[in-house]
């Protein structure tokens, strides 16, 4: 039988911060803020509450939890840093992306279009980097809309994918 899971007893504060959250106009606070009153104050178990306020029972549980352990701070959306500071910022950043969009061709290379290995292994030869991981690579290219795929060969008029 799974270990039942309430809202630890409020403090008259944490009442009154949540039954605000509650009333709020921001619908993924006041979401939180039911299903700890929902628990604490009217003892509905998690399976009830997930049905009321239409969260999954594992996302109850995890409101409940921070809840528990941080008080009504652990309900706010906390900015999460995902991974260290990018390594490749200013000119290097503006070099991967110019030749991203230039044609391998125009570089004196054997193929038209590039592949992330590719790419990556031009970038280390050339020396405009040390490293980089084709997941880097490829999050450089998404983040400023560079489609490395294909190149447009204007000849004249004709432009070609």
């Amino acid at each position: 039988m799974p270990k039942l899971i309430y809202a630890r007893p409020l403090l008259p504060d944490e009442r009154r911060e949540l039954v605000r959250m509650a009333e709020s106009h921001d619908v993924v606070m006041r979401t939180r803020a039911k299903v700890i009153l929902l628990s604490a104050e009217e003892r509905y178990r998690v399976p009830e509450i997930a049905l009321i306020v239409g969260l999954g029972p594992d996302k109850v549980r995890k409101w409940i939890h921070r809840f528990n352990t941080q008080g009504v701070n652990g309900l706010r959306t906390r900015k999460s840093k995902p991974g260290p500071p990018s390594r490749f910022r200013g000119m290097t950043r503006q070099k991967i992306l110019e030749i991203a969009q230039t044609s391998p061709r125009q570089l004196g290379l054997l193929f038209s279009s590039w592949t992330l290995h590719n790419l990556r292994k031009y970038l280390i030869d050339q020396g405009i980097v040390d490293h980089i991981s084709h997941e880097t690579l490829r999050k450089i290219l998404k983040n400023a809309n560079v489609d490395w795929r294909q190149h447009r060969i204007r000849d004249g008029n004709k432009a070609a994918a």
